[in-house]
């Protein structure tokens, strides 16, 4: 069973090559690499020049924006393929190298299912391992029975080095028209087109290293005008589809998507009542301006507790009002007494709880995680 990977470059010089490895090293080896250049301005071409046996496609800058310009790649890189499993790779990311085997694995296994997606693992700039795996995906096994049910599409799909594609699914999907919903990426509008028309398997396995770094375009949505943007146009993409597909669009309130996050179900508002009465709090904050933290407010907002307002380490929710509530800076807050948090970033947790061990605050004391054990 050929095996196509689909690379898409943009000025990425300092990763391309540890890309590119990643999937010549692979332990499956019937595998063809298409590297869709979109124009870039530093020495990518170069260094793809050094590699044999993988094709280039080299073209100006398609000059559409990131999204655009992304999906744009993959489509053109698609029309050069030909295998019967398509691997998308963003080239700052880079294979684990049993991947492709594992994967097509599940393929040969499952002939209904034409998708599978899986979870990453964070590095940084210089490969070393943050300890962190993404995104946060709920369990679901019918998506199109989960949105329409739910109203929700939030937490649903992995990245674009995490999906992998039966040839036949693209070949009636691609390529994707373009619109004016500038935050859907490529793997945003194929995976809720595939929620629509197809069977989606999701592995619990982390399969790719998935590099965090200031030029991601994920980065972006940690701004959250940014994030409601996002959402306007991930409801509006999805209503777009549906009614070409046939079906009836979903509505979005802020009600229904807090309390469809991967997080709102999982908090445990005892624990978090015991712990904030035993300590006779009276200034508790919650870790976290996002949608973590926010899920966690409007899990408790009810109870009546003293609520003061959110801590966050990214300065450009600093000083904002999220929920009619102001976000601190941690540092703002060391200096003073009395002071009870809950940590709502799933997978830092340990991460936050040293930084404010070192700060002198003591777990379950002074801060605990808001959510039910395992």
């Amino acid at each position: 069973m050929l095996v196509s990977v689909l690379i898409n470059n943009y000025n990425y010089a300092p990763y391309l090559t540890e890309c590119i490895k990643s999937v010549i090293d692979q332990s499956y080896s019937d595998i063809e690499i298409i590297v869709y250049d979109d124009g870039s301005t530093d020495n990518s071409l170069e260094i793809l020049s050094k590699f044999k046996n993988i094709k280039v496609i080299s073209n100006n800058n398609y000059g559409k924006g990131h999204n655009l310009n992304q999906m744009n790649a993959v489509n053109k890189a698609f029309e050069e393929s030909t295998g019967d499993i398509i691997f998308l790779l963003d080239s700052d990311d880079f294979f684990k190298n049993d991947k492709v085997e594992k994967t097509i694995n599940l393929f040969k296994e499952s002939p209904h299912i034409e998708v599978i997606q899986h979870l990453l693992e964070e590095v940084d700039e210089d490969n070393n391992l943050l300890n962190k795996v993404v995104p946060v995906l709920k369990k679901v096994k019918n998506y199109k029975e989960y949105i329409y049910e739910t109203e929700s599409i939030y937490h649903l799909f992995s990245m674009t080095s995490a999906l992998a594609f039966r040839r036949r699914f693209l070949e009636k999907v691609l390529p994707l028209d373009e619109d004016d919903f500038s935050y859907m990426c490529v793997d945003t509008r194929l995976m809720l087109v595939a929620a629509l028309q197809s069977n989606i398997l999701t592995i619990r396995d982390s399969l790719t290293y998935y590099r965090k770094h200031g030029s991601n375009a994920w980065g972006k949505l940690g701004d959250l005008n940014n994030h409601e943007d996002y959402l306007q146009d991930l409801y509006g993409f999805f209503n777009k589809i549906a009614m070409e597909n046939g079906q009836r669009p979903i509505s979005f309130s802020y009600n229904k998507y807090i309390e469809n996050t991967y997080f709102y179900n999982l908090v445990d508002s005892k624990k978090c009542m015991r712990f904030i009465q035993n300590q006779h709090a009276k200034r508790y904050y919650i870790w976290g301006a996002g949608e973590a933290g926010q899920s966690v407010y409007h899990a408790l907002k009810d109870k009546g507790l003293n609520f003061l307002g959110f801590i966050d380490s990214d300065e450009r929710k600093q000083n904002c009002l999220v929920m009619d509530k102001e976000v601190f800076s941690p540092a703002s807050l060391y200096d003073k007494d009395n002071i009870y948090i809950l940590i709502s970033p799933f997978h830092a947790y340990e991460t936050i709880a040293t930084i404010l061990k070192n700060q002198n605050y003591i777990e379950n004391e002074h801060f605990i995680s808001p959510y039910m054990e395992d």
